[in-house]
């Protein structure tokens, strides 16, 4: 989808229908993104979504632009909605839990046998000046949430009849992805 349209385009109805639809009692473990797409000929998924802005704006010293503020708040969404609907487990590959900006590449006769991009830069996390520990807390905390309401372990079409993608303005419901390390989910027992 990152490839062929914005995301004002997507469907969400699809992305849906494409998480849940699998054989019944059938165990899946989703994840957002594979180690295939952060190898060598493709971008990570958040360089997809905020592309060389992420070599000069993910310092909170900097201010915050519209495509990287669009494309922390999309790769939560896409990883929160990955998490709940795509099956009894998720994967997260290496990196991709805090945005890694760059592939992974091996050395190789046609790298040159370097070196240079055979590594993770996990000292990106430990920089409290860069939004990428946001993301970071982010994954912990919708992991934690998962530990305590078990939305993995839940038999198939429990949570998916009740399942909405929208957006309240109570103080009843919320789901707020807030790029300041503001997040919050609050569970309830409310129609939407």
């Amino acid at each position: 989808i990152l490839k062929e349209l914005k995301d004002e385009d997507w469907n969400m109805g699809n992305i849906v229908f494409t998480l849940t639809n699998r054989r019944y009692g059938e165990k899946c473990i989703a994840y957002a993104e594979s180690h295939d797409q952060a190898l060598v000929g493709d971008k990570t998924l958040a360089f997809w979504l905020m592309d060389a802005e992420m070599y000069t704006n993910m310092s909170i010293m900097s201010p915050l632009t519209v495509v990287v503020d669009r494309g922390i708040q999309l790769h939560k969404m896409i990883r929160l909605i990955t998490h709940a609907l795509g099956g009894e487990g998720y994967l997260n590959f290496i990196g991709n839990e805090f945005g890694h900006p760059e592939w992974l590449d091996f050395p190789r006769i046609g790298n040159n046998e370097s070196y240079h991009y055979a590594r993770r830069q996990f000292n990106l996390l430990d920089n409290h000046l860069l939004r990428y520990c946001q993301l970071n807390t982010f994954d912990t905390d919708m992991n934690n949430v998962e530990e305590k309401y078990g939305w993995l372990a839940a038999a198939p079409g429990k949570h998916e009849v009740r399942f909405s993608v929208g957006m309240e303005k109570t103080e009843e419901v919320q789901l707020h992805t807030g790029v300041r390390d503001t997040h919050t989910f609050y569970k309830t027992t409310k129609e939407i």
